[in-house]
């Protein structure tokens, strides 16, 4: 289900700067719930009034976490943390929906690898549980505000594809 080639940001037509910031203030608000953001994370939200979205997106704050040329789609990542760990990210690709993109959050802490028996790993572990819920409820309450998720994507298709097939019950051991 993956969209296949590189893409630019100018691929993403249907995302709009009113979009990106209104899911922006959702993350943050669960993110953040006690306290404002990280001074990283604030600078991070001044953008330049007035740019384009392939202009915004191809510069600062902005990441690309895949390149062109590449096999798969750009993914442009904006990284803005949580309370506890300030390498999460608000991210942008491009997909065959409605849309045209997904936004998801990546939790960025797969990439760290701890000794089986190192004396910090049930704490990194209880950080990587802590992102996963944080993550799974940014996710749910984007795609509750009517944001393009991959969740909303799977029910779409699912839906266009006539629903899940009905199973029957089991008929027990006279049916014949």
């Amino acid at each position: 289900m993956e969209p296949r080639g590189p893409s630019e940001p100018h691929e993403l037509q249907g995302l709009r700067i009113e979009i990106l910031r209104r899911a922006v203030d959702i993350y943050l608000a669960l993110a953040y719930p006690a306290s404002p953001p990280s001074d990283a994370a604030r600078r991070r939200l001044v953008w330049s009034e007035g740019a384009d979205m392939p202009t915004l997106l191809s510069r600062p704050p902005f990441e690309r976490a895949s390149q062109s040329g590449q096999r798969g789609a750009s993914i442009f990542a904006l990284r803005l943390g949580n309370m506890h760990y300030p390498h999460m990210k608000v991210q942008v690709q491009p997909w065959p929906n409605a849309a045209g993109f997904l936004l998801s959050v990546n939790t960025h802490d797969q990439v760290l690898g701890l000794e089986p028996e190192a004396a910090d790993l049930p704490a990194f572990r209880a950080l990587q549980a802590e992102n996963q819920r944080l993550k799974e409820t940014i996710e749910q309450a984007w795609d509750a505000a009517g944001l393009p998720t991959f969740l909303r994507y799977l029910r779409e298709y699912i839906d266009r594809q006539g629903g899940m097939p009905a199973t029957d019950p089991d008929p027990g051991p006279d049916a014949g």
